[in-house]
């Protein structure tokens, strides 16, 4: 019988949530077994739009890293290395000033050494 909820002892397929993100383009203890190339993605919040202003960059930090993370899982990787995230809080984007935050970094599939 079929009850949608895993088994002790089975494993679930990796989903875009098992991508670890790395700053480094090395990871030590590991190997790149492929490479699938630059992975990228920006969120812009108007200021307007912003209620509290800490609590909508930690959103939208959470938010940009679920989309990037995603993106490489999409392409088969199982990691982001060399991620430079960077945050520009005075953007202009159609006409309004807010945040924009960017990541950028290259989407890998690491196997361990040991």
């Amino acid at each position: 019988m079929v009850t949608g909820k895993k088994q002790q002892g089975e494993e679930s397929e990796p989903g875009p949530e098992d991508v670890e993100v790395y700053t480094s383009p090395w990871v030590s203890g590991t190997r790149a077994a492929a490479y699938f190339g630059p992975v990228s993605t920006a969120i812009f919040l108007a200021d307007e739009d912003t209620e509290d202003r800490v609590k909508d960059w930690l959103r939208l930090e959470l938010e940009l890293m679920d989309s990037i993370k995603q993106k490489a899982h999409d392409l088969g990787a199982n990691a982001i290395v060399g991620i430079e995230v960077t945050l520009d809080p005075f953007a202009e984007q159609e006409g309004k000033v807010g945040l924009r935050l960017h990541a950028v970094g290259t989407a890998a599939r690491l196997e361990s050494l040991f």
